[in-house]
Order: C-alpha cells, then structure tokens, then sequence
C-alpha cells in the first residue's frame, strides 16, 4: 500500500500531483475542442436546412416577377434564421434566375487564441449553397397527370 502522512517525517511521493498536472489540462482542452466542433457541425446543418427550406418556399410559388420570389425567400430565410445559430455572425446572398439559389455563410470563434495563431485564421468559417429549381405549378401538374398515365 501507499505510504501514509506522518509528520515526523515530511517526505511524501508527489508523483501522482504531478502527473495529474499535466494531463487535466491536455484532457480539458480536448473536451472543449469536441464541444466547439459540435458548435460547428449544428451550425453547419441548421444554416444547410434553412436555406433549403427558403429555396424551396421561394421556387414553389407562381411567380410573375423574379421581386416576389426573392421578397419570399429573404422573408423565409429571415423568420427561420432569427435567434438560431451560435456563430457570431452570418451573411445570407439570394439569387433568383431559373433557380433559386440561397448563400448562407458564418463564422465561430475558435476556442483557444494558440490554436488560431497556430492555424493562422481567427474564426471556423461555414459556407452553405444550396439551389432549388423554379417550376411552373401548371407544368408540374400536367407532368404528374402524364405520369399517372404511364
């Protein structure tokens, strides 16, 4: 067994004090690390979902101008986005062609200053783009109708 505190004598093994110095703080640093890549990848998929889900509430609607698909999908992309993500900051870029194509970018502070001196970059960046296709909800209609047909 171990020896036992004895005041008379004063020397005591300290090797477990100093083993334990120096890996607590390798052992925190790893959790902290795994809880902000956890951040990271729940950013990453709610910005992906909530660009998809504006691109499709702005490619589904009939439109006459390219106006109110756009006004549809910033509206969208707005109420989804309010209060949601832990980055600091995000950026949303909407395109209306043929396509509806929604950008979502943001950026998580890394955890540790060292690490970003070390990578050289300050914050994680996250890039969405996603696209959904406009179709006219007449011609998607008749081309159900000739599938049922088939």
């Amino acid at each position: 067994m171990g020896k036992k505190f004895d005041a008379r004598n004063m020397s005591v093994e300290g090797y477990f004090t100093v083993e334990a110095t120096l890996i607590m703080p390798i052992v925190l640093y790893v959790c902290v690390f795994i809880i902000y890549t956890g951040f990271y990848w729940y950013d990453r998929c709610l910005m992906r979902q909530d660009a998809y889900r504006a691109a499709l509430a702005g490619s589904s609607i009939y439109r006459d101008d390219n106006q109110k698909v756009y006004n549809t999908v910033a509206d969208t992309i707005a109420r989804l986005a309010e209060d949601k993500y832990i980055a600091t900051d995000y950026a949303v870029v909407i395109t209306v062609q043929s396509k509806v194509n929604v950008a979502i970018s943001g950026q998580i502070a890394m955890p540790f200053h060292g690490l970003a001196k070390l990578l050289g970059k300050e914050k994680w960046e996250i890039l969405e783009n996603v696209e959904s296709k406009c179709i006219n909800p007449v011609v998607f209609i008749r081309m159900c109708r000739m599938l049922e047909d088939f």
